[in-house]
């Protein structure tokens, strides 16, 4: 599905130009166990058109699961959580 998203994104469809300012909360850390901890981070996602125009894409929470491995801190798990189920119908670009 992430192979079709990407060859979309660069051949088939046509976007007016546009950039997206992605806007990153600070986490909330929460212990999972001896191993781990869990992380929800707030996000919010502007898009920006080639004209100026700035729209609201997309807001939410990041849910993270971050495991300690070795004495590093590698995620093993993100979960996207939009705080609205309307999109634009050619998401092409993760969040």
């Amino acid at each position: 599905m992430l192979r079709d998203r990407v060859t979309a994104l660069r051949s088939a469809n046509i976007y007016e130009r546009q950039s997206y300012r992605p806007i990153i909360g600070l986490p909330v850390l929460s212990t999972t166990g001896m191993d781990g901890f869990k992380a929800e981070t707030p996000f919010l996602v502007l898009r920006i058109m080639r004209d100026g125009r700035t729209d609201l894409f997309a807001t939410g929470v990041y849910v993270d699961r971050i495991h300690d491995v070795g004495g590093s801190l590698r995620f093993a798990e993100r979960i996207v959580v939009c705080d609205t189920s309307h999109f634009d119908t050619l998401v092409a670009i993760p969040l």
